[in-house]
């Protein structure tokens, strides 16, 4: 998930660890609904 973060959104690990604990969580729920509309496309 860190690695989708980086990668697509230029958010480092470090970055991404500094932030609050609710900020987090958001961007961790955000990433994994792009990964699974992304996974969708892929397979339609």
């Amino acid at each position: 998930m860190l690695y989708h973060l980086w990668a697509r959104h230029h958010l480092r690990p470090g970055e991404f660890w500094r932030l609050p604990r609710g900020e987090r969580l958001l961007l961790l729920a955000f990433s994994q609904e792009e990964i699974e509309q992304m996974a969708a496309m892929n397979q339609g």
